[in-house]
């Protein structure tokens, strides 16, 4: 059976005991009914992870004493970000999910023209800690050792003015290159944009191009947008990462 794993963001120590956080501990003890004995890996964002087992379990609460460390390294060589046009909560859940399970380091929420999902400022910060949610559930499953960020919503014309170093790939529907032909030395890091569930308006993708962003295509057919960034985050990472 697979040792659960736990993000807890502290420091750690081989030998040190401590008293677990109260989400953890009920996800540990009330859910998976974890009791004294029994083992977790935590990781805490930083690199590698640390096997512990716990200690003590009372109604309310419960210690794990850490063991020992392993500096596992899971992170893929490339540094992606997804640039995710808002869409549909479920599907944007879905998106942000896949995104960190296939690897992105950074996702960074966009506001366009044709988005559904419009996100007022008194909403930021719950959205925020929702998706960063997400974030860290994907990260225990999928056993990366350091966390991804989730930046703030940003309009597409505010995110074409920050500066970026790298390269900066839109997909768009049409005849252009596909991503398996992209030059094996193209700059990294990758941003990779993606648009709402009715795509990006022509002038969008035309002002996205006059910015330097270079346009790429997945073929004939439209995918869904949740679909899209996942495909496309797979080929990037089959093209320059580690899949």
């Amino acid at each position: 059976m697979r040792i659960p794993r736990f993000y807890v963001p502290q420091p750690f120590a081989v030998g040190q005991e401590f008293t677990l956080p109260d989400t953890t501990f009920r996800h540990a003890v009330q859910v998976l009914r974890l009791s004294v004995g029994e083992s977790l890996i935590l990781f805490n964002g930083e690199g590698g992870e640390y096997l512990a087992q716990i200690s003590n379990v009372s109604k309310r609460s419960a210690s794990v004493l850490i063991d020992s460390f392993s500096p596992i390294d899971t992170e893929s060589p490339i540094h992606l970000t997804l640039v995710q046009a808002v869409i549909k909560p479920d599907k944007m859940d879905f998106a942000l999910q896949k995104a960190v399970e296939l690897g992105a380091n950074t996702v960074q929420p966009l506001i366009t023209q044709r988005s559904v999902v419009r996100i007022g400022k008194e909403q930021v910060d719950k959205k925020l800690q929702h998706w960063e949610g997400i974030v860290v559930a994907a990260c225990e499953q999928s056993g990366r050792t350091r966390m991804p960020t989730v930046q703030a919503p940003l309009t597409l014309e505010r995110w074409l003015e920050t500066p970026f170093v790298g390269t900066r790939l839109i997909l768009a529907p049409g005849d252009f290159p596909r991503i398996n032909a992209l030059p094996a030395d193209l700059p990294t890091p990758i941003a990779l944009l993606i648009g709402p569930e009715g795509g990006f308006t022509d002038v969008e993708v035309e002002t996205c191009v006059q910015a330097g962003v270079m346009p790429v295509s997945l073929g004939p057919r439209i995918l869904r947008a949740e679909t899209a960034s996942s495909a496309a985050l797979a080929l990037l990472q089959h093209r320059f990462g580690d899949l």
